[in-house]
């Protein structure tokens, strides 16, 4: 029994061309849409960038010395890295296949069948038979690209989003660090504030009882030179010369001179 030659039929050399370059194309846009999805790992790698180097310096600088944190950014590091693997993997260039252009068949190939046979029918059957040949090479080859790269997308995505796990144990020792150094930084200036605040104060009783003891002595004289009535001594005062001033009080100056002693 004949088979039905219908529009559907895949005894029919004309739908068996219409649905492998439908697949051809298929294989092409999603082939280029793994490739666009790249940006989702580029996002993640660069969320992670913001604090990588900070949590390296970290660890050579021997900062922090934690067994989980070294743990975790050995952990993190390691699925950084699978994962940046797998994403060269994938930008590298794959060969797709593409198709002839169409003179190679109404010409070139026409031709050599026509050197052969004289059927136009016939010919035209074989013409399409090799153009069939040349999709089914083309769609297993866009095929196997496109699951290679999609495999690389997905272990590279996988494995950055793995990293963010480890990622944040680290992140989080590496913060409360920094907060405890802080805080240790401001207790530090608060003693040392507070220890010259209290030397200060001392300074300021002191000059206090110094000019407390100057005004005594002003009124009181503790010399007590021999030979002469001591209450009878006009005092005299020094100069007295204000750093950056022009100001000089001179000897002889009577405002240095107590009301005491004024006559």
């Amino acid at each position: 029994m004949t088979p039905v030659m219908n529009e559907k039929s895949f005894y029919n050399l004309d739908y068996i061309i219409e649905i492998n370059e439908q697949r051809l194309n298929q294989y092409i846009t999603a082939y280029h849409k793994v490739l666009e999805r790249l940006t989702h790992i580029i996002l993640v790698y660069s969320a992670i960038a913001i604090f990588l180097i900070p949590l390296i310096q970290d660890e050579t600088s021997f900062k922090i010395k934690n067994s989980i944190f070294i743990f975790s950014l050995v952990t993190f590091l390691s699925f950084l890295v699978i994962s940046s693997i797998f994403t060269i993997r994938l930008i590298l260039p794959a060969e797709v296949a593409y198709l002839s252009t169409p003179v190679k068949y109404y010409e070139e190939y026409r031709l050599r069948y026509e050197e052969q046979l004289t059927d136009k029918t016939a010919i035209n059957d074989l013409l399409k038979g090799s153009y069939i040949s040349e999709l089914q090479q083309a769609v297993e080859t866009n095929k196997r690209v496109f699951r290679r790269k999609s495999s690389f997308y997905y272990s590279a995505l996988v494995y950055a989003l793995l990293s963010i796990i480890p990622y944040l144990i680290c992140l989080g020792f590496h913060i409360t660090f920094h907060e405890d150094f802080i805080q240790k930084v401001q207790i530090v200036n608060t003693e040392k504030i507070s220890n010259f605040m209290k030397t200060d104060s001392n300074a300021v009783r002191n000059s206090g009882d110094h000019k407390k003891s100057d005004k005594k002595s002003k009124k009181i004289q503790t010399s007590q030179l021999p030979g002469i009535d001591n209450s009878l001594v006009i005092p005299s005062w020094p100069n007295l010369i204000k750093e950056n001033s022009r100001h000089i009080s001179n000897k002889e100056d009577s405002e240095h001179i107590p009301k005491d002693y004024r006559k």
